[in-house]
């Protein structure tokens, strides 16, 4: 899918009998702040593939207007227009009919690709035995005061990586982070994330006021699309740049490898095409000299959960950003996350349970069969 093509199965497979699709609003605990705007509840686009037997894959995908090339409502569009033709189809042939849309619809793309997968048992969608993985804090506060206390109690908990959202003002910005960084000393590194809200010279005067030694990544900077001006913020920063929106196929990859101060890069499930995509990904970057980050601060649990077993099965080292399932008290999965300390603990999966308690949430159905 955009230069994620993966090998199609060619051994007989059961022909998609039935797919559903529910738009859920998930409620947050607290508003969620980010220079592209506040959310007060997760839109979730929820996909179920299901064969003559009844065996079920399930998938979702969170989009957010100004992040992803769609919007809660154009994947809802699409997922009206695809999901009628899978109907009857095996899903070596969906995948192939999907290829085509990754540009367009790439969020929803990726949940029916990770519905599939799991439907075909696909190993790195289980786990024989319950694993942890390391997480990141996330200091939700653009107070500076309030933000440096946060950050305190995240590391009295046992975090010692911490994601705070930058991209509004970068003088009140830095002030923010600098606070922060007083606070929790050589204990934490941070992660400032600026969801493409500056411009170069916003974000080299933020990148310029700030500590180097207390920051790990400064992400996404400007604009996505904006490659000359990426190359320009990375060439001067004093800080490490990651890349995260501007990450969508291979070729995005290899050419954020090539551009000087471009250390890292941000993978997520529900941008890779499924998990084969995002475990693809990740050795690609590997192999390219980039560190790499995975996790999605907005998804639900089945989203966390699915990109917590990737990131085990590729030997991720770095904390992740999987905790979008913190934000809201719903949940999807039957099979506990938990968290200790600063690790989210997977259970055991050999068969991902939903529970079918979540029409409070459902906003809108879809259901082809």
């Amino acid at each position: 899918m955009d230069g994620n093509n993966h090998p199609i199965d060619s051994s007989p497979q059961p022909v998609i009998d039935r797919l559903d699709a529910y738009w859920l609003r998930l409620p947050l605990l607290v508003p969620y702040e980010n220079s592209l705007g506040t959310l007060s509840d997760f839109d979730v686009i929820l996909v179920s593939v299901s064969d003559a037997s009844g065996r079920t894959g399930w998938g979702e995908a969170c989009p957010v207007k100004g992040y992803s090339p769609e919007d809660p409502a154009q994947a809802w569009q699409y997922a009206g227009k695809l999901l009628p033709k899978f109907k009857g189809m095996t899903g070596s042939d969906i995948l192939r009919h999907l290829d085509e849309w990754f540009v367009t619809c790439p969020f929803l793309v990726s949940a029916i690709s990770e519905a599939l997968e799991d439907l075909d048992s696909e190993p790195l969608l289980r786990l024989p035995e319950a694993r942890a993985i390391e997480l990141a804090g996330t200091v939700n506060s653009l107070q500076a005061l309030s933000a440096a206390q946060k950050a305190s109690d995240l590391v009295e908990k046992g975090y010692r990586t911490l994601k705070v959202k930058v991209g509004y003002d970068p003088k009140k910005d830095a002030h923010r982070v600098n606070a922060i960084a007083e606070a929790v000393g050589t204990q934490a590194k941070l992660r400032v994330d600026a969801n493409q809200g500056y411009d170069v010279e916003a974000a080299l005067l933020f990148a310029r006021s700030v500590s180097p030694a207390a920051i790990e990544y400064f992400e996404q900077p400007v604009a996505s699309h904006d490659w000359p001006a990426i190359a320009a913020v990375a060439g001067q920063s004093p800080i490490p740049i990651m890349l995260d929106e501007a990450i969508y196929s291979d070729d995005d990859i290899q050419r954020s490898s090539t551009i000087p101060g471009v250390t890292a890069i941000k993978l997520k499930l529900s941008k890779a095409g499924g998990a084969k995509g995002l475990f693809d990904q990740f050795r690609l970057a590997q192999s390219l000299g980039l560190q790499v980050v995975v996790g999605n601060g907005i998804a639900s649990d089945l989203g966390c959960m699915h990109e917590a077993m990737v990131c085990l099965h590729a030997g991720m080292t770095s904390a992740g950003e999987m905790n979008g399932f913190l934000k809201t008290d719903v949940r999807l999965v039957q099979q506990s996350l938990n968290i200790s300390g600063p690790r989210l603990v997977i259970p055991a999966v050999s068969d991902v349970q939903i529970s079918k308690d979540f029409d409070t949430w459902i906003h809108e159905k879809l259901t082809c069969a």
